[in-house]
């Protein structure tokens, strides 16, 4: 079954046109409230159904629509970007701890498996004790390979589908856009 799309119809103030120096709807970087709301309400559209955003402003102009388009795009694009580049640096983190890990590991089970058995009960304390830290220095690489890179995936597909959204101005009334606000 195909699924409509999503549509986030959002008010914004002429006065923002105004503020603009080269007449485009939304500036080159979009304001970190409004990428957020839109972010905030992308996140609560399941997976997979297409995005809209509709932008209802009094006096827009023709090139308005794909002014905004292109700045929510490139905003969006370059969010996802970010989220890649994070995803990179944590596998790049997770090879250098691995090596780290798997040296300490390697040296503490040398050093326990060199306690004899018949040793002592302090002995085979400290025997159990470096066998226990061993394993915990794989900890954060075992973190980083499984878990670490799913939070930047995530963020990263949420900035892809809306650099995908379809954006829309639409032009209204002085009466509707304070009724919208």
């Amino acid at each position: 079954m195909k699924h409509t799309a999503a549509v986030l119809a959002m008010a914004l103030q002429s006065s923002a046109l105004k503020r603009q120096t080269d007449s485009s709807l939304l500036p080159e970087e979009l304001a970190p409230q409004l990428a957020r709301t839109l972010l905030d309400w992308a996140r609560t559209v399941e997976p997979g159904r297409a995005l809209e955003v509709r932008f209802v402003v009094a006096g827009a102009t023709s090139t308005a629509t794909r002014d905004a388009e292109n700045s929510v795009r490139e905003h969006f694009l370059r969010e996802a970007e970010k989220h890649t580049q994070k995803i990179k640096d944590i596998f790049r983190y997770a090879r250098v701890t691995s090596v780290v890990g798997l040296l300490v590991l390697a040296v503490l089970l040398a050093t326990a498996q060199a306690i004899p058995d018949d040793a002592g009960r302090l002995a085979a304390a400290i025997r159990e004790s470096l066998t226990i830290f061993a394993w915990v220095a794989m900890w954060k690489p075992a973190d980083l390979w499984l878990y670490a890179h799913w939070p930047e995936r995530y963020w990263r597909r949420q900035a892809r589908r809306l650099a995908e959204a379809r954006i829309g101005v639409i032009p209204a009334t002085a009466a509707n856009a304070d009724a919208g606000a």
